[in-house]
């Protein structure tokens, strides 16, 4: 269960509170809170202003200037400033306003916009000149060429000429603009792109993968030198030799690197020449990349670690993954930095040092060659970090984004941190929560609260309290407002020190049958600047319950379930790490999920005994109604409630959209972390949600014709399927593991009376359902009978909800079940496999897996061909070919068994980066004119080597041209390939494997 999975798992659930204090009783303070600072050390640095005198508005970058040992910074608005590099420096000296001195023809142009970048030329000494990439508006939106890198002249005064200006690149003017430039050691212009659009849809120009145009890219351009293009048009700027796609007639032959979606900010080690680039990320992950020429780093297939979307053509070289990600619970706005070279702060020499825009954490991340051998965060700050700049001693610095006063930081040793960890509370009795920790009865002070919309956690029971320290009180607006030193909005605010807590109970089996008993206590504190998730795991007897550790945990249960023959169920029950319980309670989604209005406006449904709705906290005077206009009091607030998704009294679209609400509306919003841009919120109308008639981007699994809800059949409806699924794919995918058949059946009822349009059920799904209704008739399951049934994932989502609702298949269940347990069809398997006896349930290998195990097994090889096709599963044809069906992405393996036998395949699969055959791997190769080319090696010999594209297209190269080659030491295959694959399944894809020893062609 991930920890507060939305205050639904913080807060949701239908349990009763304690009774001890009437809701309606006058308030009693909150005084035995033990709940403060932080349980993990403090971090080893922290921020500190230097440059006290010199404040700016908005910054951006900050550099060195090639004259007078100077220190330059540069505002988004169009400002460039120059300072003497002392601390105790204090003016600044303008050297150009840009926004004011740009002549533009407001014919085609709007105005100034903004600011990105800025370099000095290798040898300003000699020539004065300075490098600008900058944005202008076009008359109505973004303007196609409008942002510009453009060349100056600075004057004897070190002021920034504009009259000298000399346009040398422009791109689109829209978001993600990129604009950082950084001379190399080579003494080349390398000038970073993003793809031009903003967050939603991903990557909608579709010029991640598209190196046709200088999008989402990194260019590499000889300023000193004119040169022409593709076509023989002349540029005012070479284009190197050796660039890696110049022997491309369709790419832009200035790309160096591509696959970026909004790169912020890059840096040179100036010792090893390497480039390191800050990607910010969509949904889930922030990236750092050391990137390297003809690097394809993923946009918009992938998104750092995650796929985005599988189905999306790829560019012609490989795609590399991040030197490091950053999952959004820990940062959500990647700022790129340096690797640190001064000798201020030894412990950090040799680390690259990047920070976050949102959280405003910096890490220091160390690397050996290609092996990262130490991350750690080292700071937490209050600042919006927007750039890093080193000084003339490669020192570090960093920049606060604001838009008044905004400052320049450096790291300092933590000496003065404000809370000792070992006195935060191990145990659950520590915290001043409750007077009796074993029953469950709350402090003076602690009030427990009910809800409308519970979250589904596993048929977990709840009990839910608020805790605000003395007389504090909650503040609700009316709409949501800014949240002061973070671009994020928020309608709930806590006090300094608010607590929200809930306690999970299950059936748990004992010598007498079963009680139901704690199994764990989750907390959610606001410390006054962050959200901070706890979990604190009962102990057997439910006398106490101990804080887990950062990592989690996990526990096996005995769990009491009718539902299965032995009446107890076997259930892994998981602790949530800290950083889990914060994938959901997310900045975006509000943090308190539950104590929202939306949740506590019980409306007529009234209070309920022992636990306030918002009615009573406010009569309490826990809970104050604001104006977001003037941030003033008010006693009337216009509320969209949540209904309760099993009352028949509320309409049936409120129910099923409330139970969206709470269960998957979390990370289904904008900027959560949901891959698919849908919206689930209960408020967002239906027709923006993103969902009716839209096909899925992470497979239909098998659905005909399906999108994420078809109007009208849920057995078409993606969101349907995997609600009803186990395995891989299953929604929610945190927080629970067993199907909630009531939650499907109103989602169900929900589609269904949609008003269908030109969709609605189809002829098959007509067949399937026609086939269920002929089955209960029977009332015995023969095999030409159940053969329908079993087809496909539709077929299968008809039966399960047939053998859900029971009615009419008692008689025919025995042969079903026996049916059930010989589909191979994981798409199928997946959605009737609960219904079967454990013993009998698929044992998914999961992340652990033994080879020896595996070896000693026999397999199918023909139902390993099938695996191997199937849509669902690894999915291996969609990057490989086997007699001439498949894709061409990767290596042909029609002739694998030839190579490798069944133990080398088999660790190839579970080690895919563990040893890479230079037949398999893709090379990289560089010519002694310094070009850079990359392909699966398809032949060599004396006279010539040839490279196979992703395109399926030679590259022949002379054996005199070939400088040097080396594979990639990665493999393009995903780890744990095989992890949601039976045993019996992995071993006939492995025969099917071994059996292919078809002589290939050279070409594959």
């Amino acid at each position: 269960m991930i920890f507060l999975i939305a205050l639904s798992t913080l807060l949701l659930g239908l349990g009763h509170g304690n009774a001890q204090q009437d809701p309606q009783d006058k308030r009693v303070p909150w005084s035995t809170s033990r709940i403060t600072g932080s349980p993990e050390a403090p971090p080893p640095f922290r921020s500190e202003r230097t440059f006290a005198k010199l404040g700016f508005s908005n910054p951006v970058l900050i550099t060195t200037a090639p004259f007078e040992k100077r220190m330059v910074v540069a505002e988004q608005g169009g400002k460039v400033w120059s300072f003497m590099n002392n601390p105790a420096c204090e003016k600044a000296d303008l050297l150009i306003d840009l926004a004011s001195s740009l002549k533009l023809d407001t014919q085609q142009y709007g105005g100034f916009e903004a600011l990105y970048g800025l370099a000095f030329h290798p040898r300003f000494a000699e020539n004065r000149l300075c490098y600008l990439c900058y944005v202008v508006r076009g008359k109505n939106g973004p303007h196609p060429q409008g942002t510009r890198v453009s060349e100056f002249r600075l004057d004897s005064s070190h002021h920034l000429d504009v009259a000298t200006e000399r346009v040398l690149l422009t791109w689109l003017g829209g978001g993600h603009n990129g604009g950082d430039l950084h001379f190399g050691k080579d003494g080349l212009l390398y000038i970073s792109t993003g793809d031009a659009t903003d967050p939603a849809p991903p990557d909608r120009l579709q010029t991640g993968q598209d190196i046709s145009d200088l999008l989402s890219s990194i260019l590499r351009i000889d300023v000193d030198k004119q040169g022409k293009d593709a076509q023989g048009k002349s540029l005012p700027y070479a284009i190197p030799a050796d660039n890696p796609f110049v022997h491309l007639p369709k790419a832009r032959h200035e790309v160096w690197a591509y696959g970026f979606r909004n790169p912020w900010r890059m840096g040179f080690d100036q010792p090893t020449g390497d480039l390191w680039v800050g990607d910010v990320g969509w949904e889930m992950y922030e990236m750092v990349y050391r990137v390297r020429a003809g690097g394809n780093y993923g946009w918009s297939v992938m998104e750092g670690p995650q796929v985005v979307n599988p189905e999306g053509k790829r560019g012609p070289t490989p795609i590399s993954g991040p030197d490091i990600s950053f999952p959004h619970t820990e940062a959500a706005s990647i700022t790129g930095g340096f690797v640190y070279r001064g000798t201020r702060l030894k412990e950090l020499q040799g680390h690259y040092i990047c920070g976050d825009w949102v959280t405003r954490k910096l890490w220091a991340s160390q690397f050996d060659k290609d092996k990262r051998i130490s991350h750690r965060q080292v700071a937490q700050t209050s600042q919006q970090i927007i750039a890093f700049g080193l000084d003339h001693d490669q020192e570090l610095y960093f920049l606060d984004y604001k838009e008044k006063d905004a400052g320049i930081y450096q790291l300092v040793p933590n000496e003065t941190a404000s809370f000792d960890p070992k006195k935060f509370p191990r145990t659950l009795s520590e915290t001043g929560l409750f007077q009796s920790t074993s029953q469950q009865l709350a402090a003076s002070g602690v009030y427990p609260f009910a809800i409308n919309s519970p979250q589904f956690v596993d048929q977990a029971s709840a009990k839910r309290w608020v805790a605000l320290p003395g007389n504090s009180t909650a503040r609700f607006y009316d709409r949501a407002i800014p949240i002061r030193e973070t671009f994020y909005s928020g309608q709930v605010f806590l006090p300094k020190d608010g607590v929200l807590v809930k306690t999970l109970s299950l059936p748990l089996k004992t010598a007498e049958g079963s009680h139901q008993q704690a199994v764990e206590t989750q907390i959610l504190h606001f410390d006054g600047k962050n959200w901070n998730g706890y979990t604190y795991a009962w102990n057997p007897q439910a006398t106490e319950a101990e804080l887990v550790e950062a990592g989690g945990r996990d526990r096996e249960l005995t769990v009491a379930d009718p539902s299965e023959a032995s009446g107890f169920r076997k259930q892994t029950w998981h602790f949530a790490g800290r950083s889990q319980c914060m994938t959901c309670h997310n900045p975006w989604a509000g943090h308190a999920l539950a104590f929202t209005p939306m949740q506590l406006d019980l409306g007529n449904a009234g209070e309920r005994p022992g636990e306030s709705g918002l009615g009573g906290l406010r009569r309490l005077g826990l809970v104050e109604y604001r104006k977001a206009d003037g941030d003033k009091a008010t006693d009337t607030m216009t509320i969209n409630r949540l209904s309760d998704p099993l009352s028949a009294k509320e309409s049936l679209e409120n129910r099923a959209r409330s139970y969206l609400h709470a269960n998957c509306a979390h990370c289904h919003q904008s900027g959560a972390g949901g891959t698919a841009t849908i919206d689930l919120r209960q408020h967002i109308p239906l027709a923006e949600s993103k969902v009716v008639g839209i096909k899925p981007v992470q497979g239909a699994f098998g659905l005909p014709d399906a999108s994420l809800i078809t109007a009208g059949d849920p057995y078409r409806s993606a969101l349907y399927y995997r609600m009803a699924k186990t395995g891989s794919g299953h929604m929610p995918h945190l927080g629970a593991d067993l199907i909630d058949v009531q939650g499907l059946e109103l989602v169900h009822d929900w589609i269904s009376q949609m008003a269908p349009g030109t969709t609605g059920k189809t002829p098959i799904t007509q067949q399937a359902i026609a086939a269920l209704t002929r089955l209960k008739d029977a009332r015995i399951a023969d095999a030409e009978t159940m053969k329908p049934l079993l087809a496909g994932p539709l077929e299968g989502l008809v039966l399960a909800r047939g053998m859900d609702l029971g009615t009419g298949l008692e008689k025919a269940k025995p042969g079903l079940l026996e049916a059930i347990a010989k589909v191979d069809n994981p798409g199928v398997r997946d959605l009737l496999e609960r219904f079967l006896p454990p013993g009998q349930r698929l044992q998914r290998l999961g992340g652990q897996i033994e080879p020896a195990s595996l070896l000693a097994l026999k397999g199918d090889k023909a139902k390993g061909k099938e695996i191997f096709h199937q849509n669902n599963g690894p999915r291996c044809a969609a990057c490989h070919r086997v007699e001439g069906i498949g894709s061409t992405l990767g290596p042909d393996l029609s002739g694998i068994g030839l190579k490798y036998n069944r133990e080398q395949i088999l660790d190839h699969i579970l080690y895919p980066s563990k040893t890479i055959d230079p037949k398999y791997a893709t090379q990289l190769v560089e010519t002694t004119t310094g070009k850079t080319l990359s392909g699966l090696l398809s032949s060599k010999t004396a006279n010539e080597l040839v490279l196979r594209t992703a395109e399926d297209k030679e590259i022949r190269i002379a054996a005199t041209e070939v400088a040097s080659i080396m594979p990639l030491k990665t493999s393009q295959m995903p780890e744990l390939l095989l992890r949601d694959l039976t045993a019996r399944q992995a071993v006939d894809l492995l025969d099917y494997l071994a059996s292919l020893k078809e002589k290939t062609t050279p070409d594959r």
